[in-house]
């Protein structure tokens, strides 16, 4: 076949990027809504036009690239993007004048985000919407931009990493490991158990800690904390998410960890039963990311500067914490 008989085309990419990006056929399936037989023959019919196979052929449940489909997923995703960006422009500038943000998060984040979301979007003429949406951990929030469900999303950098060839990230701000401790226990027995690394005052809910059942990323740090600071207490309780430790540590039976960020977002009742300690630790830096291709459309770009200038004045240079025991790292949480 002679190159210029060669016939490849955006769905054939397009269809081959999913079956990588999914890891498997059948996983492709649900990303492309196309049966099995016909992924299969659309990447036959490129790998015909292209004259060199993509993918190895194996009995690895695991897909494998070729050198040659190592280079095409990279022109892909550029092509790709490409086109996405020509498309989002023209609807932009020339049909809907103007441009609908879609939101994505995690809960630890979520309730603090949308009050500052929303905030920056009222302030830009050309956003038509603001669709938020909420999704289980920072991996998830990564996947839904890759696959063009949200346009925004504000994640841990750790879990945008796979995609950062083709998001725009910036950097928010780091959240820090807190260790929130039940305010019924007297503020000077929990500092002089910090420093013995004994239960002083023989409090249960210093003998019990939480975790979490889907391990965090710092999940070594925070075992750490508790195997240095507090050798004698136990991982009791096991928890699916943030809220539902510290509502076990504000009852009074354990303490736990959790992000910084978590705090405002805990009802009034929850948050005031808790005392909150710094330890010292970053839980995760906190990313806002977006597609790259949209950092041609002005709009965005403003709204994604006011997003970031309203967390910086409320997040990070708000005061959150005053100390209280500086030779012990021991800070407070202010309500």
């Amino acid at each position: 076949m002679s190159r210029g008989l060669i016939n490849v085309n955006l769905k054939q990419l397009e269809i081959f990027r999913a079956i990588v990006l999914s890891g498997s056929f059948t996983k492709a399936v649900a990303l492309t809504e196309l049966s099995q037989p016909a992924l299969s023959q659309q990447l036959a019919n490129l790998e015909r036009q292209l004259q060199t196979p993509l993918i190895v052929r194996s009995k690895k449940t695991s897909i494998e690239l070729t050198p040659a489909g190592e280079y095409w997923l990279a022109r892909s995703t550029e092509l790709l993007s490409k086109l996405e960006s020509a498309l989002t422009t023209h609807f932009d500038l020339f049909v809907d004048q103007g441009f609908v943000v879609k939101f994505g998060t995690t809960p630890s984040l979520q309730g603090r985000f949308d009050e500052l979301i929303s905030g920056a979007a009222i302030t830009i003429p050309q956003i038509k919407s603001l669709n938020i949406q909420s999704y289980l951990d920072s991996r998830h929030v990564a996947d839904a931009l890759a696959a063009h469900r949200i346009n925004l999303g504000i994640a841990s950098l750790g879990s945008l990493e796979e995609q950062k060839s083709s998001l725009h990230t910036v950097h928010l701000y780091d959240d820090k490991i807190v260790w929130a401790v039940p305010a019924s226990i007297p503020f000077d027995d929990v500092i002089a158990t910090i420093m013995s690394r004994k239960n002083v005052g023989n409090h249960p809910g210093l003998d019990r800690f939480v975790t979490l059942g889907q391990v965090p990323p710092w999940h070594a740090k925070s075992a750490g904390w508790f195997r240095d600071k507090l050798p004698f207490a136990q991982p009791f309780f096991s928890s699916a998410t943030h809220h539902s430790a510290v509502q076990i540590a504000a009852a009074g039976h354990a303490t736990c960890h959790t992000p910084m960020t978590l705090i405002p977002n805990l009802s009034e009742s929850v948050r005031n039963r808790l005392r909150y300690f710094d330890i010292g630790e970053i839980a995760r830096q906190v990313c806002l990311a977006y597609p790259k291709h949209l950092q041609s459309i002005r709009p965005f770009v403003e709204f994604t500067n006011r997003v970031h200038e309203i967390v910086h004045a409320e997040i990070v240079r708000s005061p959150r914490f005053v100390v209280l025991e500086p030779e012990n790292s021991a800070l407070e949480y202010r309500k």
